[in-house]
């Protein structure tokens, strides 16, 4: 199955990307700014570590052969199947409309003083996207979400047919579709960290 997280992905590689080649002009221009970047990437990071903590959540389970974990087991199931994490995952609703106004209110600025023509229309184009992709950023969100609500939905059928080997197969067969995704978002997520603490360490000089 393929998720579609590409437009969280993409973001991340074009932000990773340009700030790659400008961090340095950023970096030797400290301005209050430099801390409301470190925020916007944290704002990015909220979204992408909360789809994997729920995907790690779902891929822990195993039921054990003695039942002593059963109820911890599938109430975790019992959550996913009620589709909690999926209304959770329209906080990057928020998220992106906060990275919007960042940018307008301090992010723009220090672009345009920094920056040469080209690369500040580039910087504003890449928060603008942001600020008008949150649906898409829902989209992929939900594309997991709701992956993991149908499989737990069909795990807790198998539960309760006393079906436990067939219900930890299933969870195990999902591991593996849900692996390149995984990869995918933590790859992001290193991105993310890594260039938050070069202007969360900026914003310090100021």
């Amino acid at each position: 199955m393929t998720f579609d997280v590409n437009a969280i992905k993409t973001t991340v590689d074009s932000l990773d990307s340009l700030l790659g080649r400008v961090k340095d002009k950023l970096l030797n221009n400290p301005d209050e700014a430099s801390e409301k970047l470190a925020d916007v990437l944290n704002e990015l990071s909220k979204i992408l570590d909360f789809v994997e903590k729920e995907t790690i959540r779902f891929l822990e389970i195993i039921f054990l052969p003695e039942k002593s974990n059963f109820l911890e087991c599938r109430s975790v199931l019992l959550s996913f199947e009620s589709g909690y994490a999926a209304l959770k995952g329209y906080e990057a609703r928020g998220h992106c409309h906060k990275i919007g106004n960042i940018y307008e209110k301090y992010l723009n600025r220090w672009g345009n003083r920094v920056l040469d023509p080209v690369e500040a229309d580039e910087f504003r184009s890449i928060f603008e996207n942001m600020n008008t992709a949150d649906y898409d950023m829902i989209h992929g969100i939900a594309s997991v979400t709701q992956y993991l609500k149908d499989e737990s939905q069909k795990i807790l059928s198998l539960i309760d047919a006393d079906k436990i080997n067939e219900a930890n197969a299933e969870i195990k067969a999902a591991r593996l579709e849900l692996q390149a995704t995984r990869c995918n978002i933590v790859e992001a997520l290193a991105q993310l960290k890594l260039l938050q603490s070069s202007f969360i360490a900026s914003a310090q000089t100021v």
